[in-house]
C-alpha cells in the first residue's frame, strides 16, 4: 500500500501574523479533517485560501482534504501551490511527497485489465507515474532523510519498470500475431492457386460427391502456453535492502541521462570546421 501521511500543518502563528478569518477557517478545517469530515474540511480550507491565496497551510491542507475525497487533480494543484509558498525545506519536501502520492494514485486509477493479462497503464497513467517519481526525487532533494519518500520512489520506479517490460512484451506478441496473420493469408492465396486446376477438373466431371471436393479448413496453431497471471501492481512497502537497491538503479539511470544530455550539449557547441 502507498503510505500517505495526511499531515495537517500546525496552527501556531499568532493572530497578529494571520487574519482572524483565515485563522478560524484553518482551525475549523483542521477539526473537521481530524473527524474524517473531509467535505466540511475542504469548504473551510477553501475559505482560508479566499482570504490568502498563497497560504501554505491553506493550500497544503486543502490538498489533503481533496486527496481524501479522491479529487486528485484538484489536490495536485493545491500541493503545487503549497510547494511554491513553502520557504522551509521540510515543508516543501512534505508537499512534494504528497504531490507524488497524488500522481501515483492517479496512475493506479488508470490501470486497466486486458483480458487475462496483467493490468497496464494508459498513456496518461504512465505520465502520472513519471511525475510521481520526479516529485519523490525532489522531496528527497529537500529532505534526504525522508524514508517514506525513499520507499515510495522505489515503489513507483519498480512499477514503471514493470510497465515498460509489459509494453515490450505486448509489442512482441502483437508483432507475432501480425506475422502469423500475414503468413496465413499468403498460405491461403497459395493454396487457392495450387488447387484451382484440380477444382476446375472436378467441376467439369460433375462428380456427385460434391462434399469430397470441399476445401479443407486452415488449421490454426494452438497456443498451449498458460495465460499470464494478472500482475499485482498494488504498490507495497518494500524492504530496506530493496529500497536501497532500487535507489542505486535510479541514481545510475539518472547519471546515464545526464551524460547523454552533456554529450548532446557538447555536440551542439562544437565549432564547425573551416571550409577551404
Amino acid at each position: 500500500m502507498i503510505k500517505y501521511l495526511p499531515l495537517i500543518l500546525g496552527l501556531f502563528m499568532s493572530h497578529s501574523m494571520i487574519g482572524q478569518s483565515e485563522h478560524k477557517s484553518l482551525l475549523d478545517g483542521t477539526v473537521a479533517y481530524e473527524k474524517g469530515d473531509f467535505e466540511t474540511a475542504t469548504q473551510n480550507f477553501e475559505k482560508a485560501i479566499e482570504q490568502n491565496s498563497t497560504s501554505l497551510k491553506g493550500n497544503f491542507n486543502l490538498g489533503n482534504s481533496l486527496f481524501k475525497r479522491q479529487k486528485y487533480e484538484e489536490a495536485a494543484t493545491h500541493y503545487q501551490n503549497a510547494i511554491g509558498a513553502a520557504t522551509d525545506k521540510k515543508d516543501k519536501a512534505q508537499a512534494l511527497y504528497n504531490l507524488g502520492n497524488t500522481r501515483l494514485a492517479q496512475a493506479k486509477a488508470s490501470m486497466k485489465q486486458q483480458g487475462q493479462g496483467p493490468a497496464t497503464l494508459d498513456e496518461k497513467g504512465q505520465e502520472h507515474l513519471e511525475e510521481a517519481i520526479d516529485s519523490y526525487k525532489n522531496a528527497l532533494r529537500n529532505n534526504a532523510q525522508d524514508y517514506d519518500a525513499k520507499n515510495n520512489l522505489a515503489t513507483a520506479y519498480k512499477l514503471l519498470r514493470q510497465q515498460q517490460q509489459q509494453n515490450q512484451d505486448q509489442n512482441k506478441d502483437q508483432n507475432k500475431d501480425e506475422n502469423k496473420d500475414e503468413n496465413k493469408d499468403e498460405n491461403k492465396d497459395q493454396n487457392k492457386e495450387d488447387n484451382q486446376d484440380e477444382q476446375d477438373k472436378k467441376d467439369q466431371e460433375e462428380d456427385k460427391n460434391d462434399d469430397a471436393s470441399e476445401k479443407p479448413e486452415d488449421n490454426e496453431p494452438i497456443d498451449n502456453e498458460n495465460p499470464k497471471d494478472a500482475g499485482d501492481l498494488e504498490p507495497k512497502e518494500l524492504s530496506k535492502d530493496e529500497v536501497d537497491r532500487l535507489l542505486e538503479i535510479i541514481e545510475q539511470d539518472d547519471k546515464k541521462v545526464q551524460e547523454k544530455l552533456m554529450k548532446r550539449k557538447r555536440s551542439k557547441t562544437k565549432k564547425p570546421e573551416k571550409a577551404w
